[in-house]
């Protein structure tokens, strides 16, 4: 479905008595932030109303329109925390806050919270049709069919159900096999608006069912006419296509599904089965692969892998499969019995054994009707044969020109006024009594300019054989990428001063940057692909563990120093090391909980580890915190419905 969007109205909420000086400001920026809402630049407004929250920290309308601001950024794990704590600092029911929060709630998949928060406004609010619709569509979405009909009826009686209301309504029906209703509900949004491509593409999903195959296929042909980057429209023609043993049209449906989506998990599976049926198994076992690691714990996609690997004679790895599956579902029989044929194949004859008389036990309960426990884990089976994906038209379509990096090291370069950050760290190189150190600065952009005051300070210096002139070049061969001088003059310094924890900093941040200009990145920016990235080489893995020993030695001698935490973060995930990453950023967080690019940086690390919720959470909190390019991340990974 498309996004119901939310009609924002200004509200006048109670306010708790302040001094006056502190007042006007709160004024002055709640005012602002308002405009800006209604100018749609809502990042602007969200850092307005942390303004204002730092005078009234729990001042209920603030947090309102935070999460209003959120909402329209697509972060609804934001938006959602926003409304609830406006909520909660209100004395009395406010029903758009509940309204909103049911949206929020919906698209996180949360689908009993948001039931009870429609359930609010719409015992407030009996005769407003859109309501109903809503509410439909949020028990479609947690397969509550009969109710979601139910309110499109009630919306219906009201003369106003719509187009998204009959789509709604017809969705539902198909999903309880009322065939023939579903089509004439699914006509009457094509006569609302003949250029509505789900309908076409969701009636074809009907026809389809009543195997009116050709039928179905004139329907996908009409959506792709309409739009031709739909590509539930796609994958549904190629479905269909396979019925019709046209493997090789359903082939470049397949492929065009992968290149609109390449998350698209129902496309590699498709695609994964049709490989297998030609016979094509290692290009059938790495699009299997890529469902796996997309759904980790799909046991339908493990089980086919195991049985390729079975055909190509990697019996360890169908084994390992197995095993999973086992574990995951234990009354999958299927998995004992050819976990049985491979060990039997081993010469394991007593694991073998042990496993078909497993087997049995498990067909046994399987066609064991009366059977509780069996009827409680089908639960557990749907979820654990459910696929990602995120099926849209060319208009939903979500930006994939957002430049998916890790936020890179922090270095020392000169302090820039034009730079928010600077002044706080700076403060932090203040805190080393390192006074030759008065015009650096730490930043973690990718851009470099040449360090003037920096190299003011080192000419001035030029005679002076000190160790903070020499730290001062040091760091400035550094930023020119001279890292062999860089280093040797930081050995010298530490060798003579084994405690000297800027240089120790400094080291640290040097290999940092060599192994980024190794890499032919852009400064330290490198891109970190996923937890199964292949083994660094040799030398690359000695720098970084030479970088990690610097940051250790750095944090145990300046422990509330958090941007080494950070480093320390991003040089174990360059080791693989990505637990330990995650728990050096949440320590970084703890010492600073404003920390935003430790935020953002984690919400990857989380991202990759397959921990979307935990990761999305990040990702609004870095959003919040001032770090705009968040909301591009989470509008291209977390803005879909969470299951």
């Amino acid at each position: 479905m498309k996004i119901l969007r939310l009609k924002i109205i200004f509200l006048f909420f109670a306010v708790s008595a302040t001094p006056v000086f502190a007042q006007y400001n709160f004024e002055k920026f709640l005012a602002s932030a308002k405009i800006d809402i209604d100018q749609n630049n809502y990042v602007e407004a969200i850092e307005k109303l942390n303004k204002c929250l730092a005078v009234k920290p729990t001042d209920c309308e603030t947090y309102f329109y935070r999460a209003i601001c959120k909402y329209s950024l697509l972060d609804y794990y934001g938006a959602e925390k926003d409304f609830t704590m406006a909520l909660s600092n209100v004395s009395y029911l406010h029903y758009d806050a509940f309204h909103y929060r049911a949206l929020s709630r919906y698209r996180l998949g949360r689908y009993q919270e948001a039931i009870d928060d429609m359930n609010k406004v719409i015992d407030k609010q009996p005769n407003t049709p859109l309501l109903y619709v809503e509410r439909a569509y949020i028990y479609l979405s947690n397969n509550n069919f009969t109710e979601a009909i139910a309110d499109c009826q009630k919306a219906y009686n009201l003369k106003s159900l719509g187009e998204e209301g009959f789509l709604c309504k017809a969705q539902s029906e198909n999903s309880i096999n009322d065939y023939q209703d579903a089509l004439n509900d699914y006509n009457e949004v094509i006569k609302l608006n003949p250029k509505n491509v789900d309908a076409y593409s969701l009636r074809g999903l009907t026809k389809d069912k009543m195997n009116n195959i050709h039928e179905a296929i004139d329907d996908y042909n009409l959506a792709l006419k309409i739009d031709s980057l739909s590509s539930l429209a796609y994958y549904s023609r190629a479905e269909a296509e396979i019925k019709l043993d046209e493997g090789k049209q359903a082939m470049a449906d397949y492929n065009k599904v992968l290149q609109l989506e390449p998350r698209n998990s129902y496309a590699y599976f498709g695609r994964a089965v049709l490989f297998a049926n030609m016979k094509q198994y290692a290009s059938a076992i790495s699009d299997f692969n890529k469902v796996v690691l997309l759904n980790p714990n799909n046991i339908e996609a493990l089980f086919n892998r195991a049985k390729l690997k079975q055909i190509v004679e990697d019996l360890k790895g169908a084994i390992k499969d197995y095993d999973k599956i086992i574990s995951l579902y234990p009354y999958y029989m299927e998995a004992y019995y050819n976990r049985a044929q491979i060990k039997y194949a081993l010469k394991d004859y007593a694991g073998a054994q042990q496993d078909m008389a497993a087997g049995k036990v498990m067909s046994d309960i399987f066609h064991h009707e009366n059977n509780l426990q069996f009827g409680k884990d089908s639960l557990l089976f749907n979820k654990l044969t459910h696929l990602s994906a995120d099926f849209h038209n060319k208009s939903d379509i979500k930006p994939d020109n957002v430049n998916a990096n890790f936020l890179p090291i922090f270095y020392i370069t000169e302090k820039d006024s034009a730079n928010y950050k600077s002044g706080n760290f700076s403060v932090l190189l203040d805190d080393f009594n390192w006074k030759s150190g008065q015009n650096l600065c730490l930043k973690n952009k990718s851009t470099f300019s040449v360090d003037s005051t920096l190299l003011h300070s080192v000419s001035k210096t030029g005679n002076d054989n000190s160790k903070q002139s020499l730290l001062v070049l040091a760091i400035y061969k550094s930023n020119m990428q001279q890292f062999k001088e860089a280093k040797e003059m930081l050995d010298k310094i530490i060798f003579a001063d084994s405690l000297n924890v800027i240089a120790i900093f400094a080291r640290g941040i040097n290999t940092c940057r060599e192994i980024g200009s190794q890499n032919n990145s852009d400064d330290n920016n490198y891109i970190i692909t996923n937890p199964k990235q292949e083994k660094i080489e040799t030398d690359r893995q000695s720098k970084c563990r030479s970088a990690l020993a610097d940051f250790t030695k750095t944090i145990r001698l300046k422990p509330d120093f958090y941007f080494a935490l950070y480093n320390r973060a991003f040089v174990k995930c360059l080791l693989s090391d990505f637990y330990g990453a995650n728990f050096d950023y949440d320590q970084a967080i703890k010492k600073n909980p404003n920390f935003a690019d430790a935020y953002f940086n984690n919400g990857f690390l989380l991202y990759y580890l397959n921990l979307k919720q935990a990761a999305c959470e990040n990702f609004s909190k870095a959003g919040e915190l001032g770090l705009p390019e968040a909301f591009s991340i989470i509008k291209k990974h977390c803005s879909g419905n969470e299951n």
